[in-house]
């Protein structure tokens, strides 16, 4: 790293959803794991990104029922023995 360079690590993030009476969670969406923005890790930690991305899914997906999970990774390609850095799961609506 040189001198004088901001530093932070950056995560990449995997959203997977289980509807109501399913035994297994699928990714939702295309693709692999996205990029947690770096305009976001500069200002705030990756607990605060995925809080504030849990809670607006929270609201966005009112019209699903079941659980939305969240994994977090330092590794852009996960493979399967990878573990992730960060999981949080919110249940969608049941509001």
């Amino acid at each position: 790293m040189r001198a004088g360079q901001p530093y932070w690590q950056n995560y990449w993030y995997d959203v997977r959803f289980r509807s109501e009476g399913t035994p297994s969670f699928e990714p939702m969406g295309p693709g692999g794991p996205r990029q947690v923005p770096n305009k976001w890790l500069a200002t705030a930690s990756v607990d605060e990104f995925v809080d504030w991305f849990l809670a607006e899914c929270v609201d966005d997906l009112d019209d699903l029922r079941g659980e939305l999970r969240l994994f977090v990774y330092t590794d852009a390609t996960p493979g399967p023995d990878t573990e992730p850095v960060l999981v949080r799961t919110v249940e969608l609506g049941r509001r």
